[in-house]
């Protein structure tokens, strides 16, 4: 019951296949997101009762689960739970739940009571319209739409999807911007670089989409996204040379554009309750935080 397996890129199709079946609406169910962080977090999982559990064994805290994955049934739901709990157990764990979406909080009421339920701002994602990170509209978005026309009077811009023959470049842009950053790391810390370059290694094997941008022939920015559930895109990376002003909103507006346009919303993922990723996100005006919970199971 209890064989825990390694994710590799193998298990895309099995994956995708649960994940159909859940519409996840948080940004950290997605095959993409488990594969790129899987040597931080150390994923392991297990088919269980035709569920998909997933526990993170991370180097520097404690192990948990994420919420199982199936069919949205309520009794089901309920019972798949309490069969991750007793697999947690039978390895050792002390049962927890991170990164629970708000609205998976009601199959829980079997095991957790209110005070058992801890909201976790800093995980929880930004949703936004599409049509407002396109059109920028009215007195709120002022400032983008500056940012932007000021950008366009400074350079000649080119867009381009990402492909086989330019996805090179979005390694030479990571470089700079992990220059800026100074974002060599260590074993089991938290690496954007580390994440975003197994993504990129794999870029055609996950099935993203990406685009890049060049600012007077020399490509400084790009991103990467993919469906979430059937009405929400996710974004998983967004790197530009921040000394080019305005090209972080430019990459923003025309990947949406060109991209998800037939989308009605976009999740911009979470802020890691760092000050300044906050301000970024508040400042395209989110219409809702997907709230996060860490559940500790007490009954």
């Amino acid at each position: 019951m209890t064989e825990l397996k390694e994710i590799d890129i193998n298990c895309k199709g099995l994956f995708d296949y649960y994940l159909s079946l859940f519409e996840p609406t948080v940004s950290d169910l997605t095959f993409t997101n488990l594969f790129m962080w899987r040597y931080y977090y150390r994923f392991k999982y297990i088919i269980y009762d035709n569920y998909l559990n997933i526990l993170a064994f991370p180097a520097k805290d404690e192990p948990y689960a994420l919420v199982p994955i199936g069919e949205k049934d309520e009794k089901k739901m309920k019972k798949a739970i309490m069969n991750l709990i007793e697999i947690m157990k039978e390895n050792g764990i002390k049962p927890l739940f991170r990164k629970v979406g708000d609205e998976y909080i009601k199959f829980f009421s079997d095991v957790a009571d209110d005070q058992s339920i801890i909201f976790d701002r800093g995980n929880s994602d930004y949703l936004y319209r599409t049509e407002d990170l396109i059109n920028l509209p009215g007195k709120k978005y002022h400032a983008k739409r500056n940012h932007i026309s000021k950008f366009n009077k400074l350079y000649k811009s080119e867009y381009e999807p990402i492909n086989s023959s330019n996805i090179s470049e979005c390694y030479s842009i990571m470089e700079m911007w992990c220059r800026y950053r100074n974002c060599e790391c260590s074993y089991g810390e938290y690496c954007e670089k580390h994440a975003n370059m197994e993504l990129l290694n794999n870029y055609e094997k996950l099935g993203c989409k990406g685009a890049l941008i060049k600012v007077d022939g020399v490509y400084q920015a790009f991103t990467v996204g993919e469906m979430l559930n059937r009405d929400t895109a996710v974004i998983h990376i967004e790197k530009a040379n921040f000394e080019i002003h305005g090209l972080y909103a430019v990459i923003n507006q025309r990947f949406c554009m060109e991209q998800w346009k037939d989308t009605l919303y976009i999740n911009r993922e979470q802020d890691l309750d760092q000050e300044g990723l906050r301000k970024a996100k508040l400042s395209y005006h989110p219409i809702k935080l997907v709230e996060k919970y860490t559940v500790i199971p007490n009954k």
